[in-house]
């Protein structure tokens, strides 16, 4: 193949076309080089998976690796809140169901979007009666987010069964998850909505109880609604070091359609970027 420049410096003279040739071996040999430390990535994320993140949270892994960013949240399997990603399906999220209702009176929510989530937790940012009735409040926002033509996706906490006055609370010798199960939260949440979050990312530290809770939780939604998309918590907060995400991944790889990654004010980034990184090349 004959390569041919749309210039040359003629000040460089014949030592310059003898350097050309040295040049591209230098240049391709480089190239080489990179692919090899840097392994081509999958086309998608492995095993077809939907994962979710909040822009915040995608920056702050692409800064460590851009490519496994776009991997993992720049598709159209994938969800970005509070905005689009690439071709991440725009998505808004909401912690208190009237806030919602006035930014679709108002019409602030911007065209693009076509879903959106509910988070009703144990804090201030959701109403205390959407405390004490999670499954009230999650079916008031479905109703309003289905007629107006979203998808909707439900994210329950475990910690609501802790409110004071919840309409079902924890016993006084119960655990957290097994409080969430009883209480049928996650199976009304897949009921109500298309997509549902287990929040079990407190426990990915102990892959064994992660996927009891995870399990359990997964087994009830799709028993309420077989076609909903059923998603896990993990977060760099309760992860050390990348193989703590990477087991809790593992633990439940068989059970869930994905995972809601969450990397909060930048915590450990470099964990979640790891962890990703590895899934990826294969460390699965």
């Amino acid at each position: 193949m004959r390569l041919v420049f749309p210039f040359r410096d003629r000040s460089l003279g014949v030592a310059a076309a003898w350097m050309v040739p040295a040049l591209l071996t230098i240049v391709v040999a480089a190239s080489m080089l990179t692919r090899e430390l840097r392994p081509d990535l999958p086309a998608a994320p492995p095993l077809g998976q939907v994962w979710m993140a909040t822009p915040n949270t995608v920056e702050a892994i692409g800064s460590g690796d851009e490519r496994v960013a776009r991997l993992f949240f720049g598709g159209p399997t994938s969800y970005v809140l509070g905005g689009g990603w690439a071709s991440a399906s725009p998505t808004m999220a909401w912690a208190n169901g009237r806030s919602f209702e006035v930014a679709l009176a108002q019409g602030t929510i911007p065209a693009g979007v076509r879903v959106v989530m509910y988070d009703p937790e144990a804090w201030v940012e959701t109403p205390t009666w959407e405390q004490r009735h999670p499954g009230r409040a999650m079916q008031i926002f479905s109703d309003v987010a289905h007629e107006a033509g979203y998808r909707v996706v439900l994210t329950p906490h475990p910690g609501l069964v802790d409110v004071s006055g919840a309409s079902c609370s924890r016993a006084a010798d119960e655990s957290i998850a097994a409080a969430f199960i009883r209480c049928r939260i996650i199976g009304e949440a897949a009921r109500l909505g298309d997509v549902v979050e287990v929040q079990a990312q407190f426990l990915e530290a102990d892959p064994a109880v992660y996927r009891d809770l995870v399990q359990r939780a997964t087994e009830q939604a799709r028993a309420a609604n077989p076609d909903v998309v059923v998603l896990a918590g993990l977060s760099t907060r309760f992860a050390s070091d990348p193989q703590v995400l990477l087991d809790a991944w593992q633990a439940v790889s068989d059970v869930v359609d994905g995972h809601y990654m969450a990397v909060p004010e930048g915590f450990h980034a470099n964990v979640a970027t790891g962890f990703l990184r590895m899934l990826a090349e294969g460390g699965a």
